[in-house]
């Protein structure tokens, strides 16, 4: 596994990279303050992810979640079992989660709290009915709704291609130097900013909806290859 930090006012993000099959990225934030902590889209490493935190001295006392897939909430049960934590979820995934133990939702707008660390919720639908992202002091944590020079696909059933179109829309106005972390590290590079991804990555430098759906669909029929590097707009272009 690979791993980052980042240490700001209020909380440290630390990122574990490469978690089981599908080589998750999951999100740690320590609130400083409060000695609390919440981990993001736990999977597969519930026992590893409980002594981490212990280790460092905090409690975990939330799981937030970015959408209902299985690959990233199948440590959420084990983890509540032993030592419980409130979970979040967007209010338009809950018909679609399988989990045992309840969640409190958030809607588009909303700030959550992790000791005297704040979270906003942008609402991000596409990927799924309702995955959301968090965005903090100079971090967007955005799941499977936006990779680095990719994002998520749209071909399970609550999926949405318009509705992602219009998702890319709100993160583009994300500050250009707020970091992003994704949901999985299948770009050419692990570190970036919004501003590089609004200079090269396809799913936000597209500007209309009918060429996003376009693009969107050629990716689920394998005519175009998955980007995992910067592409221009005559790149793009060229693709649809």
């Amino acid at each position: 596994m690979l791993e980052k930090k980042y240490t700001e006012k209020t909380f440290t993000l630390e990122i574990l990279y490469h978690v089981g099959v599908y080589e998750n990225s999951i999100h740690f934030i320590f609130d400083h303050a409060s000695k609390t902590c919440v981990i993001i889209d736990p999977a597969w490493e519930a026992d590893l992810f409980i002594q981490r935190i212990k280790d460092k001295g905090y409690k975990l006392t939330d799981i937030w979640l970015t959408h209902w897939h299985g690959d990233h909430i199948n440590a959420v049960d084990e983890i509540i079992e032993k030592i419980g934590a409130k979970i979040t979820i967007g209010i338009n995934e809950v018909p679609y989660l399988q989990i045992k133990n309840k969640v409190q939702t958030v809607s588009d707008g909303d700030t959550i709290r992790l000791g005297k660390t704040n979270a906003k919720i942008i609402n991000t639908p596409g990927h799924t009915a309702g995955g959301v992202c968090y965005l903090l002091d100079g971090h967007l944590i955005a799941g499977d709704t936006l990779f680095v020079y990719g994002a998520g696909h749209c071909s399970l059933p609550d999926a949405n291609a318009i509705e992602l179109y219009h998702s890319m829309q709100k993160l583009k106005q994300v500050d250009n130097d707020t970091m992003l972390h994704c949901g999985h590290d299948y770009g050419s590079k692990i570190e970036t900013t919004m501003d590089e991804q609004k200079q090269g990555n396809a799913w936000l430098v597209i500007d209309t909806q009918a060429d996003f759906v376009k693009f969107v669909d050629d990716m689920a029929q394998g005519l175009i290859a998955y980007p995992t590097d910067a592409l221009n707009k005559l790149e793009i272009q060229a693709m649809l």
